[in-house]
């Protein structure tokens, strides 16, 4: 009777390479290792949530008058920001172990030169991100607290609640991480020959409309940070211009450099034969 496959058998075709089952397998595996260890973070977090949660708060405190906090209106309210606060943090903190799966995931389909650069790419995710997440709080936060409060009088004090602070924030925070990585995925599908620089001029009016879409959709339901983030985006795209033709000549030197590589079966049928005298 025949035997069964192993699981082995499965995930592999017969010259070496991963089927479907494969491939989901690995990602299924490094989505678990991802998932474990933002738990594992989290958790840490969660001893240092209240200093946490007053470095996120500082921004609009000191643009409230004297006396004037955040609150909360509900008693679930304080432990549910805690729990955020920690499993934000955590998220954050197991950013480069999740970015470096992410890549090591996507290696097996690259070149052997593409794959040495996963370890670069993985940190340039990861500073990327964490100048995202700088850029929000350094910049975006104080510009868009200071453009609401200027609406409020004597008769309009504003009562800020903890939890729809956070909700902002937070959206704030993701829209400006993700959008940073925008330089890293256009010189990436560049260094795969997808994009060039001429293509990226081209479409630099149907980019800008996008951008401002993509920004209305991002971020929280204020014109502040929608603007802010629609401006960074431009820039980023024109330092994308930049960082594409890098890896274009990068690239193009890689593929000259294989041409010029003899082909060892030409070779062997060129070279000269000695003549058999028995």
């Amino acid at each position: 009777m025949p035997t069964e496959p192993n699981d082995q058998t499965q995930l592999q075709t017969e010259d070496g390479s991963m089927t479907v089952f494969g491939h989901l397998s690995e990602l299924r595996r490094r989505l678990i290792a991802c998932v474990v260890c933002i738990l594992v973070l989290t958790g840490a977090s969660w001893n240092f949530a209240g200093r946490i949660l007053d470095l996120i708060m500082q921004p609009v405190l000191n643009l409230l008058p004297s006396g004037l906090g955040l609150y909360y209106t509900g008693l679930p309210d304080a432990f549910s920001v805690t729990f955020r606060v920690s499993l934000w943090s955590g998220a954050i903190l197991s950013s480069p172990f999740c970015l470096y799966q992410l890549w090591a995931f996507i290696a097996p389909g690259l070149l052997p030169e593409e794959k040495s650069q996963v370890p670069f790419l993985t940190l340039l995710a990861t500073v990327l991100f964490l100048a995202g997440i700088a850029f929000a709080y350094f910049i975006a936060f104080p510009m868009t607290f200071t453009f609401f409060l200027t609406f409020s009088s004597e008769a309009m004090q504003p009562l800020l609640t903890v939890d729809r602070y956070m909700s902002l924030v937070m959206g704030i925070i993701v829209a400006f991480a993700v959008s940073f990585q925008l330089p890293l995925f256009l010189m990436f599908l560049g260094r795969l020959g997808l994009i060039s620089p001429d293509f990226l001029r081209r479409q630099r009016p149907y980019a800008i409309v996008l951008i401002f879409i993509f920004a209305a959709v991002l971020t929280p339901p204020d014109v502040i940070s929608q603007l802010i983030l629609a401006s960074v985006l431009i820039l980023l795209y024109e330092l994308s211009i930049f960082l594409v033709k890098g890896q274009q000549k990068i690239r193009n030197e890689a593929l000259e450099a294989e041409d010029s590589q003899p082909d060892p079966a030409t070779e062997k049928l060129d070279a000269p034969q000695s003549d058999d005298l028995s």
